[in-house]
C-alpha cells in the first residue's frame, strides 16, 4: 500500500532509497481467522504491510476492527492462518516458542497500555530487567543503559522509586524506557496515550519523536484510538473490519478521522445493498419484531450489538398492513455484520397526518 507522492522526482528518490533498505515489518497477505464453536470469525484479511527503517506509523480503527490480533500476528503472539512476516528480513511464522521469545527480546520492544511494570522493582530495576533476561550486555553497561534511557524519558530523578508511587505518565514514560532497552529493530506502542492526561501524553509523543530522530535505523509502529497521535506520523493506516481501508501520508492533522468506538461506523461505512432481490429474501411470511425488540446476534446469538434501520432502503414492503424495513446489526463479539427485516410502522396505528407522510 503505497501513499501518494507530489513529484516524480521525490517517487524516484524515496523508491531508489528503499530498493537497499529491508523493510524492519514485511506483512503479505496476512489471514487470521478464529473459530467459536461453529462460527468462523475471520479477524485479519489480507493485510500487505511494510515498514522501514526511519519510519513512524500509526495504525487508527475502532474496537473490533482487528488491531490487537494484527499485532499479536506482528509480534509472533498469533499466527495467521495465511500469509507471510518477516521482522529485519527473518520469517517467524514459522518459528517455534523459544525463537519468538528471542525475537521479542532481540528485536521488538512492545509498550502496553496498561504500562506492565513490576511493581516491586524500582524505575531503574524495571528497565533493567529486560536486558538482565537477554544477557546480553555486562552489568556496568547495564547500569549506564538504564541510566541513559531514564535520562531520555525524564526520569533519571524517580529511579529508587516504584511504580506504585508514579503517576500515569511517568509510568508510561517508564514502559516506554523498558521498551528501548534491548535497543530492538522496531517499537510497538499500543494505545500509549490512552491512560495519561493530555499534558502527559504530549510529553510521550515528544519522547517518540526524539526517539526516532537519535534512531533512523529503527522503526515505530503506534496503535491508536487518539487522533492526536498522527501529528508525528510519517503515515497513518486506518484498519476496519480486518483490512486498511484508508492511508494518510504527512504529519499533518488536517485530514480528519471520523469514526465510531462502539461499532456503529461499521453500520454506517459500509454500503448496505439497495438491491431488492436482496431485501425480498429478508421478507418472508413471518412476525417482524421491531428494531427495539432486537436483542441477539443472529451469528452468535451475544447481546453485545449495534442495531440501526438501513436507510439506503426506503420503506420496502407491506405484510399484514404493516411496513417492513431492512435493518442492520453489527456484533462487537463476533465481528460479524447482519441484516434482518423489522417493522417499522403498523399501519393500523398511524394516523392520517404519518400516512401522508410516508408518500
Amino acid at each position: 500500500m503505497e501513499g501518494k507522492i507530489e513529484t516524480v522526482t521525490a517517487v524516484s528518490e524515496v523508491s531508489i532509497e528503499k530498493k537497499h533498505k529491508i523493510p524492519v515489518v514485511e506483512m503479505t497477505g496476512i489471514y487470521k481467522i478464529f473459530k467459536q464453536k461453529k462460527i468462523e470469525v475471520m479477524a485479519v484479511r489480507g493485510i500487505d504491510l511494510k515498514i522501514y527503517p526511519g519510519e513512524l506509523v500509526v495504525i487508527m480503527g475502532p474496537s473490533g476492527s482487528g488491531k490487537t490480533t494484527l499485532l499479536n500476528c506482528l509480534c509472533g503472539i498469533e499466527k495467521p492462518n495465511a500469509g507471510s512476516v518477516k521482522i529485519k528480513g527473518l520469517e517467524i511464522t514459522k518459528l517455534r516458542d523459544e525463537g519468538i521469545q528471542k525475537l521479542l527480546q532481540d528485536e521488538i520492544g512492545i509498550i502496553f497500555q496498561s504500562f506492565n511494570l513490576i511493581p516491586s522493582l524500582t524505575a531503574s530495576g524495571n528497565v533493567e530487567l529486560p536486558m538482565i533476561v537477554a544477557d546480553k550486555i555486562d552489568k556496568k553497561s547495564r547500569k549506564e543503559r538504564v541510566k541513559s534511557l531514564l535520562q531520555a524519558v525524564s526520569l533519571d530523578h524517580r529511579m529508587n522509586h516504584r511504580p506504585s508511587t508514579m503517576s500515569g505518565g511517568e509510568k508510561q514514560r517508564l514502559s516506554i524506557a523498558m521498551a528501548f532497552a534491548n535497543d530492538p529493530a522496531l517499537v510497538i506502542a499500543d494505545e500509549p496515550t490512552a491512560s495519561v492526561d493530555s499534558v502527559s501524553a504530549e510529553n510521550i509523543l515528544t519522547v517518540f519523536k526524539e526517539f526516532m530522530q537519535s534512531n533512523p535505523d529503527k522503526a515505530l509502529l503506534i496503535v491508536t484510538h487518539d487522533p492526536a497521535v498522527r501529528k508525528i506520523a510519517d503515515y497513518t493506516l486506518v484498519i476496519r473490519d480486518g483490512q486498511f481501508v484508508r492511508r494518510i501520508d504527512g504529519k499533518s492533522d488536517d485530514a480528519e478521522i471520523e469514526y465510531e468506538s462502539n461499532g456503529s461506523d461499521m453500520l454506517t461505512d459500509m454500503s448496505l445493498s439497495r438491491s431488492n432481490d436482496a431485501t425480498n429474501k429478508l421478507i418472508q411470511p413471518k412476525n417482524f419484531p421491531k428494531l427495539n425488540e432486537v436483542k441477539l446476534c443472529p451469528h452468535c446469538h451475544s447481546t453485545n450489538i449495534v442495531k440501526k434501520i438501513d436507510k439506503n432502503d426506503v420503506y420496502c414492503a407491506i405484510h399484514d398492513f404493516k411496513i417492513v424495513q431492512k435493518a442492520a446489526i453489527f456484533c462487537k463479539e463476533c465481528n460479524e455484520l447482519s441484516f434482518v427485516a423489522v417493522t417499522a410502522h403498523d399501519l393500523n396505528k398511524v394516523k392520517i397526518n404519518e400516512m401522508e407522510s410516508l408518500d
